[in-house]
């Protein structure tokens, strides 16, 4: 029912009412010339009803052989509500303007999305991707997801499967990160394992090949721990990549210093410079600067939780002065405590603490932290050797 009455709406149709003469010969010499009525009702003497323009230019012949007459009421639907305009041309060139811009827009990339990606930033990602035609205002019928995902994949390592997703004007990123490094290592090259370290072995386990300490030993850098050669049951060597395990008891250290009184840069005047951003359009409000850094930030649009390509773009131009600092003992001691901790990080990779000693000394000059560490350390390194006759 709803179709029909949408059919009428799109087509038009007009309300008359009847008066005098015979309705119901009207009503059958409208059936018999196909005039179609509907909603016809009769009220004191007077029969409304409602039928299609097209009818209605047919119906005079019916109301004169009835003896009746007619009055338009109302019209209704879709080509009387547009009548008025038609002459209007500024609007109809405005409609189809308006209609070519959406279709512009839909068909264009306007907003991004990046997901799963932990060690690389967003913007990392996003600028090796607009590099390969997937920019804000490109079409998306012109992108390549396939082509992408190379382009991505070979030129950040670390990234082990990487997706497009093209839903309208949105684009979805999807990334995983490999685990560990994706390099091939050759386990064919004969090699042997040694130390980098000094210390006192506490446990070797050999993979592949012969181990040349026991536990206990007492091990300087370079000294043979696990070797490439091995013998066959007929005592005939052969050569093999060695692999395997090795934990040596070592010392370690870490020191740091920090004077205090140092020359040092300080943030003397900070200026803002706004931009509009419309599509892709980035129009400045003010002139360019120059300064020593630039922090950039974009203000966008938010609609059902995605970014719309319209916002402001903030620039925050810093300039900096020398300047001398002069530290209090406890400032200084935690700017060392600071250093000696971010390089701690650096040899605890691998490493397990036994025992752990801080000495903290301070002067009138400059504060310093000395670490003595007593660590269990996972070693060993690759020596490849050549075989000749």
């Amino acid at each position: 029912m709803f179709l029909i009455r949408f059919i009428r709406f799109l087509r038009g149709y007009v309300v008359f009412t009847c008066t005098g003469g015979f309705p119901e010969r009207f009503i059958n010499l409208c059936s018999l010339n196909g005039i179609n009525l509907w909603d016809a009702k009769s009220t004191g003497g007077v029969l409304s009803a409602k039928t299609t323009v097209s009818c209605y230019k047919n119906i005079r012949r019916c109301v004169r052989k009835s003896g009746m007459k007619i009055r338009i009421c109302k019209k209704c639907g879709l080509p009387f509500l547009i009548q008025p305009y038609i002459k209007r041309k500024g609007l109809a060139a405005g409609l189809v303007i308006s209609a070519v811009m959406l279709v512009y827009l839909c068909s264009c990339v306007w907003t991004f999305d990046v997901s799963g990606n932990e060690k690389f930033t967003d913007e990392q990602i996003l600028k090796i991707a607009q590099m390969h035609d997937i920019n804000i205002g490109s079409f998306s019928r012109n992108t390549d997801p396939k082509k992408i995902q190379t382009a991505v994949k070979s030129e950040i390592d670390g990234i082990s499967w990487f997706s497009v997703n093209i839903n309208g004007s949105h684009v979805s990123l999807e990334v995983s990160e490999s685990s560990g490094s994706d390099e091939i290592i050759d386990y064919d090259t004969p090699c042997n394992i040694i130390s980098d370290t000094d210390g006192e072995l506490l446990h070797l386990e050999a993979h592949t090949g012969t181990p040349a300490l026991k536990a206990g030993s007492a091990v300087t850098k370079g000294d043979l721990l696990i070797s490439g050669v091995m013998e066959k049951t007929d005592g005939t060597p052969y050569f093999v990549h060695a692999r395997g395990t090795a934990v040596i008891r070592t010392n370690q250290k870490v020191s740091a210093e920090i004077p205090l009184n140092t020359k040092t840069q300080q943030i003397s005047d900070i200026r803002s410079r706004y931009s509009l951003y419309i599509f892709g359009l980035e129009i400045p409000l003010s002139a360019k600067r120059t300064a020593d850094f630039v922090i950039r930030r974009s203000s966008m649009l938010d609609f059902r939780q995605k970014a719309l390509p319209v916002g402001l773009i903030t620039e925050n131009y810093f300039y900096k002065t020398d300047a001398n600092a002069a530290l209090s003992a406890d400032q200084a001691i935690l700017l060392a405590c600071y250093s000696a901790f971010s390089q701690e990080q650096k040899i605890m990779l691998c490493s397990e603490t036994e025992t752990k000693t801080v000495t903290v000394d301070s002067t009138e000059k400059s504060a310093k932290i000395d670490i003595d560490y007593i660590n269990h350390k996972t070693t060993g390194i690759e020596h490849y050797f050549e075989i000749t006759d």
